[in-house]
């Protein structure tokens, strides 16, 4: 069985058309169309409806992704025990929304700079849900925030920590952090995520009860509604983003100043380990470039 002919069966399941499957492959719709017969003929299978427009997966060749992805797994496992340096194959890395836009673009940039023939799918979610997609083989490995315990048969490697502050709007005097919590309609960062949890968590360690107004997703739009006098909120100082500049005023959380801590997180005994260390530096790297910023303070990557 060829492997190209699984990776035209995945490439179809996953565009909108033969055309951009083909497309997405580097070949032409024929080429794709007889990869697909000859893998029919071999397999004594329909994998494709040709009577609809476009044709479509049957419901055994949509079965047939499933196994034709793991198959690709393991052969791209097997090329990253390669003993040269470079790092080859597909990797599916899961990362956390607030660090997508600012932190991951140019960590796997120069990863990918270093490594040509390494090829990066990202998927976005939250930290509980990606640590189980590792835990259960679905993506390699993922950044996340730091949990209250690890899911079993998972390892984790600091990247950073991340202040908690909380943000006003910039026209807003200064207070304490305490006394500006209790004083103003107050916007949480989505509870369901680790970081939120944590957030609450500390809120009720302090004894400290807020006025909810709303919960949000993200922490850009957090800050947002915030910056336009909609609210207070409590957030981390993210990894090399950019200054809110003057629609913000950042009042560190706690004394000694609250954190999030950025994971990686990875199968024990997982086969991408070196790939792993690999971009694991490469985060550190961009991170540590601001000495302020491991220090714990308020602080963003150059």
């Amino acid at each position: 069985m060829n492997l190209r002919f699984l990776q035209a069966i995945v490439a179809i399941a996953e565009q909108p058309s033969f055309t951009a499957a083909a497309s997405a492959l580097g070949l032409s719709h024929s080429a794709i169309s007889l990869q697909v017969k000859t893998l029919e003929e071999e397999l004594q299978l329909q994998i494709v409806d040709r009577t609809t427009r476009p044709p479509t997966l049957t419901d055994t060749g949509l079965a047939l992704v499933e196994h034709a992805r793991r198959m690709l797994k393991i052969a791209d496992d097997i090329r990253a025990l390669t003993s040269d340096d470079s790092l080859v194959g597909t990797v599916t890395i899961g990362v956390v929304p607030s660090v997508l836009v600012n932190l991951i673009p140019p960590a796997l940039a120069r990863l990918r700079l270093a490594h040509p023939k390494l090829l990066v799918r990202i998927r976005s979610g939250l930290s509980g849900e990606l640590a189980q997609a590792v835990r259960s083989r679905d993506i390699d490995l993922a950044v996340v925030s730091e949990p209250r315990v690890l899911p079993d048969g998972l390892a984790s490697f600091p990247i950073c920590q991340e202040p908690l502050n909380v943000i006003v709007p910039h026209s807003m005097a200064e207070a304490a952090d305490e006394d500006v919590l209790r004083a103003h309609p107050f916007i949480w960062f989505n509870r369901r995520t680790w970081a939120g949890q944590q957030i609450e968590q500390h809120l009720l360690d302090r004894k400290i009860h807020v006025q909810p107004v709303m919960e949000i997703d993200s922490i850009e739009a957090v800050e947002s509604l915030v910056a336009h006098g909609l609210g207070i909120s409590i957030t981390p100082t993210r990894a090399c983003a950019p200054d809110s500049g003057n629609q913000l005023r950042r009042i560190p959380f706690g004394t000694p100043q609250k954190h999030r801590s950025l994971l990686m997180v990875m199968l024990e005994k997982g086969p991408r380990q070196r790939l792993a260390e690999t971009l694991l530096r490469e985060l550190q790297q961009l991170t540590d470039q601001d000495s302020q910023f491991s220090k714990n303070v308020d602080a963003r990557c150059k």
